[in-house]
């Protein structure tokens, strides 16, 4: 199962790094436009400058295109049949374009009410809250993103609820795994 979640979850992972690079493209500023509007609710911003129709261009574009050109290799090396996704689905590059779009999407939208949450109770990325605040707000931050992916997986490969859990876990212990390499590489400045 661990295998093959990590097979099926490929294209999220190649679309994070993605994403990480594209929304760095100077010349895209112009789609630096905070998807709130700039509006703020009782004198706060609703999710702040971060989170931008940039990043979501960028998300679910990398997602589609890692999605589709991971279904080629799949198909070309024969291991479809670890990819969770395709037992239900067929390997083709409409499919690949549409579930790619649906995973970038709830990356991108599962991230907002840790946003709204965060600029409610003034917790930026370098001061995470008081113990044990800073506890619950970096497990929040590393898988808020993950409930979403996994709910689009679970609906896609029909998973169990404590199948749906573990993948939800796994992938907010890879998001740490992977946000430390990024660092490492300085492409990322914070987990």
């Amino acid at each position: 199962m661990i295998i093959s979640l990590y097979i099926s979850m490929l294209p999220v992972i190649l679309g994070g790094v993605f994403n990480m690079l594209f929304v760095k493209i100077k010349a895209l500023n112009f789609l630096r436009i905070p998807v709130d509007g700039g509006k703020s609710l009782k004198r706060k911003r609703i999710f702040g400058n971060s989170k931008t129709v940039l990043g979501f261009i960028g998300m679910i574009l990398g997602t589609v295109l890692a999605a589709i050109l991971w279904g080629l290799f799949l198909k070309q090396t024969g291991l479809e049949h670890y990819n969770l996704i395709y037992k239900n689905y067929p390997n083709m590059v409409y499919f690949n374009l549409l579930s790619g779009a649906l995973f970038g999407f709830a990356y991108m939208l599962f991230e907002l009410p840790n946003s709204f949450i965060k600029r409610r109770f003034d917790i930026d990325a370098t001061t995470r809250g008081r113990f044990p605040t800073n506890i619950a707000t970096f497990v929040y931050d590393q898988i808020d993103s993950m409930i979403g992916v996994m709910l689009v997986l679970a609906i896609f490969a029909e998973l169990s609820f404590m199948q749906y859990i573990l993948a939800v876990l796994l992938g907010g212990i890879t998001h740490v795994a992977v946000n430390m390499i990024l660092i490492l590489f300085k492409v990322r400045k914070y987990l």
